[in-house]
């Protein structure tokens, strides 16, 4: 699925080989548009991540995330933080906690907020405590669709979306350590590089 965009209803700190940092990216895991997304940043929200999945009902799970997986979607994450910050910056879109909380209500009371959690964080690496984070996501990711190719069909509003954050991030710039893989532009997520050491989360259900 590319990035987190349209996803309406949807371990410690993770190992990598011994590669070195250049100097600019020391201590980092990316760098979007001159600003640095650190590694200890990256690792604190996997730790919270594997803890949540540990402690989910097995039975809510769909997937259970590679290590490496958890690591791209977090890495993911802040990335599309910083470019909807950029995007709020720009366009000054806004959207409220009222807006946001009425959303999250919507979206748990159709699907409940048990089943909501166990998807966003096995299937987004979104912890129980950034859910309103990703729902703030999703409602301002509308509004620039609706900004961007107003009266158009989901289709194409999906394409003029995706197409803006990639002309975006290309413009501000993403660059990641080889460490946490490279960043696609174009599938707007990151990838996993040679550097990257992936190893299965077997048992982390317990199973």
């Amino acid at each position: 699925m590319k990035f987190r965009l349209i996803a309406v209803t949807v371990l410690s700190a993770v190992a990598f080989t011994g590669c070195a940092d250049t100097p600019k990216l020391a201590g980092s895991a990316a760098i979007v548009n001159g600003k640095v997304i650190t590694s200890a940043q990256v690792a604190e929200r996997v730790d919270k991540v594997r803890t949540q999945i540990q402690e989910t009902d097995p039975n809510l799970l769909q997937e259970v995330p590679s290590l490496i997986q958890i690591n791209q979607r977090v890495v993911d994450h802040f990335i599309l933080v910083s470019l909807i910050s950029e995007v709020v910056a720009r366009e000054g879109i806004k959207v409220t906690e009222i807006e946001v909380a009425n959303y999250r209500d919507e979206i748990f009371a159709q699907f409940t907020q048990d089943a909501i959690e166990a998807q966003l964080v096995s299937r987004q690496a979104v912890p129980a405590d950034d859910v309103d984070g990703f729902m703030y996501e999703i409602l301002l990711q509308r509004a620039l669709m609706e900004k961007i190719a107003p009266g158009a069909d989901t289709q194409t509003r999906t394409n003029a979306l995706i197409d803006y954050f990639t002309k975006l991030s290309q413009e501000i710039g993403v660059e990641l350590n080889p460490r946490f893989g490279t960043w696609d532009p174009y599938n707007l997520k990151s990838t996993p590089g040679d550097f990257t050491l992936a190893v299965p989360l077997q048992n982390l259900t317990g199973q």
